[in-house]
């Protein structure tokens, strides 16, 4: 039984470290600055609007990405390109880029539920996260719960987190 918790952690270090080999060339900063700009300023009609509950658009064989911060940091652009083209891993590692730059937002946000959407548990997590700012934590921890039981540690980490501030009831 241990063994089940301790793979997706494994597989999460493995993924993180096998993430920056092959990055693509450099783009000027400000090259990613102005991609991400302009999808801020006319919002593109293949992202959505996180305004959903994740756990809603998981899709059941949902699971862990295999991403580079660092390419889509060195090309925003062509990361968020092959995002719009339905490329789940570019979608969460583009969030993850835009959350360094510009803080989490609805922009990140969008990414993230593309990516939860495309299979990304992870994505999904996220945006479950970020919408406790409201204070009701039914979608987050009904989004935690899925994705938990789809190997995302970062969600069994959020819904451990919740069952010891006593902000969800049901059980692990």
């Amino acid at each position: 039984m241990p063994h089940r918790k301790i793979r997706p952690l494994l597989a999460a270090l493995v993924i993180i470290s096998a993430a920056g080999l092959s990055a693509p060339t450099p783009v000027d900063a400000a090259d990613n600055n102005d991609a991400i700009g302009k999808m801020e300023g006319t919002w593109p009609d293949w992202l959505p609007r996180a305004e959903q509950c994740p756990a809603d658009s998981m899709p059941a064989n949902a699971g862990a990405p295999a991403f580079s911060i660092e390419g889509c940091s060195a090309a925003a652009e062509q990361c968020l390109d092959r995002c719009r083209a339905g490329n789940a891993s570019d979608c969460y590692a583009a969030a993850l880029v835009v959350q360094r730059m510009i803080k989490t937002g609805p922009l990140s946000d969008a990414l993230f539920l593309r990516a939860c959407k495309l299979g990304v548990a992870s994505g999904c997590t996220n945006v479950a996260a970020s919408m406790e700012d409201s204070g009701d934590y039914a979608c987050p921890n009904r989004t935690y719960e899925l994705a938990c039981g789809r190997d995302d540690p970062w969600a069994c980490t959020m819904m451990g987190f919740h069952l010891i501030k006593a902000q969800t009831r049901r059980p692990f």
